[in-house]
């Protein structure tokens, strides 16, 4: 066996502990944004359709494809739906630092003696970062929406060299906007990147009438089902994020790309040793550069993301990682030209490389997921008593109880309960509210109509405080030390209810 595929090996082992301590940190569990998913899932399982309340037809997820894998583990009782959902991204996730070795042996032949940086470095740089380690286990789709834009990257490169990689890369385009709605932009800038450069493409006009043509059909049925059952092609989220709210969107995005670049910004300062002039006029490296710049655009534009878990950044990473050290690579060259000597120009690589391997596992940890969720905020243990607190619920209310919440995941699923989501990802009044405060995805909210549907239970805060709560309200919590909700419990007072709840 090789040396480099020892260090692979060692790569990947290193990767699944990671992984295995952030979920044990965690209590090894998903995050609450999951099970908004799991719960259409949950209730398409059970025949009543892919909604969140039964005979509401919103949509109020963004991953369609992963909501249907991951509805059969709802109903399976040997394998809870979080321990199949983290392993599927654990084993998708090094199913990436694979893929990232295998797009950058792309770029061997510009590279030469220092090409064997970019097999190594990217894939190890992914393995040491938290938000990279933390969302493969964190129960979401953002490990298989980076697997489907690699496959996307992967198969464009190769698409001269086999037929095959022409119908890869159309599934893969297909799959990816299956998984998430930015997938039509991935799609317009690949096919926008392919006429820069069609004269670099074989059989150009074969290949863009076989992608255009069956991406075409893909979107009539897939966006055809999405009209006649939901009633819109737009996801009820798109409204309730406020994605509309364009300036208010710039200052919110610049915060996040803020926080995310600067944890890492000492790696990604080498992209600027890339001669772009040059670099602008190759495929591969165009293409990169081209679709790392319009995706961080976009997520500015969209105003990021209210969670400092950097999960939307997650799918960036990789590429934003291979340009790194294709700008590392040409500072080495530099520094070999100015000291004319390749062994001086090879230890400063090598040291150069551990620091900064050093400096992204120290880093992202100490300030991404593991410092600021579990440590500082004690969210690991907050999420743990929604779930604790939504089967509480199931316990001892009547069926008919209505429960209106702010974390609109672990307490809906566990209930399963009739649920307002005073944060209108899943209700479509509240999504077409204007935008309030300045908070991603968590600018609407509309206090009096929540009061105004006199729900049995209000859980957390959105957007409101004790002071705008009624009268016929009283706080409460589950009796049991157990059950206890971490989260304000608002509960109608008895003269109020409605509905039979046993006290």
């Amino acid at each position: 066996m090789s040396d480099k595929r020892k260090f692979f090996i060692y790569i990947v082992i290193f990767f699944v502990a990671y992984c295995f301590f952030l979920s044990w940190s965690f209590l090894f569990q998903n995050v609450d944004d999951a099970y908004i998913s799991y719960r259409y899932g949950k209730n398409m399982m059970d025949g009543k359709g892919l909604i969140y309340n039964q005979g509401e037809y919103v949509e109020g997820y963004t991953n369609f494809l992963w909501t249907v894998i991951t509805s059969p583990f709802t109903k399976i009782r040997s394998v809870d739906v979080s321990i199949f959902s983290a392993g599927l991204g654990l084993i998708i996730s090094i199913i990436n630092i694979i893929m990232m070795a295998l797009i950058s042996r792309q770029f061997n032949g510009k590279l030469n003696a220092y090409a064997k940086y970019l097999i190594l470095l990217p894939p190890l740089f992914l393995a040491l970062d938290d938000s990279i380690a933390f969302w493969a286990i964190g129960g979401m789709e953002f490990p298989m929406y980076t697997f489907f834009i690699l496959g996307i990257i992967y198969n464009y490169f190769r698409i001269n060299e086999e037929k095959e990689h022409l119908y890869y890369l159309v599934i893969f385009q297909m799959l990816c906007t299956l998984t998430r709605p930015e997938g039509n932009m991935i799609f317009a800038l690949t096919v926008f990147h392919m006429l820069i450069f069609r004269k670099n493409i074989s059989g150009f006009r074969k290949v863009m009438i076989t992608l255009v043509g069956a991406y075409a059909l893909f979107c009539l049925a897939y966006y055809g089902f999405k009209f006649f059952y939901y009633g819109q092609i737009i996801p009820n989220t798109f409204y309730a994020k406020g994605v509309t709210d364009l300036k208010m969107n710039i200052v919110l995005g610049a915060k996040y790309l803020a926080l995310c670049l600067g944890t890492r910004l000492y790696v990604f300062v080498f992209i600027f040793f890339i001669p772009f002039r040059k670099a602008l006029k190759d495929p591969k490296q165009s293409f990169l550069i081209i679709f790392s710049a319009i995706y961080i655009t976009y997520l500015v534009a969209v105003g990021g993301d209210w969670m400092i878990a950097n999960r939307f950044f997650v799918p960036i990473l990789p590429m934003l990682y291979i340009l790194s050290v294709l700008g590392f690579i040409n500072a080495i060259i530099k520094i070999r030209d100015y000291y004319r000597s390749d062994t001086k120009a090879l230890k400063i690589a090598n040291i150069l490389s551990v620091i900064l391997s050093v400096q992204i596992f120290v880093i992202t940890l100490s300030f991404l997921e593991y410092k600021q969720l579990i440590i500082k905020d004690n969210n690991a243990r907050y999420e743990m008593q929604w779930s604790m607190f939504g089967k509480w619920l199931k316990m001892n209310s009547d069926p008919a109880t209505v429960i209106a919440v702010g974390p609109a995941g672990k307490i809906p699923y566990y209930s399963e309960l009739y649920t307002i989501d005073m944060w209108g990802l899943n209700n479509s009044h509240i999504a077409q509210t204007d935008s309030k405060r300045l908070q991603a995805g968590h600018k609407k909210f509309d206090i009096d109509y929540v009061l105004s549907l006199n729900p049995d239970y209000i859980i957390g805060y959105a957007g409101f405080t004790d002071e705008d709560m009624v009268p016929r309200y009283e706080k409460f919590n589950a009796p049991e030390k157990e059950y206890e909700c971490y989260d304000v419990v608002f509960r109608l007072k008895k003269e109020f209810r409605k509905s039979v709840i046993q006290p």
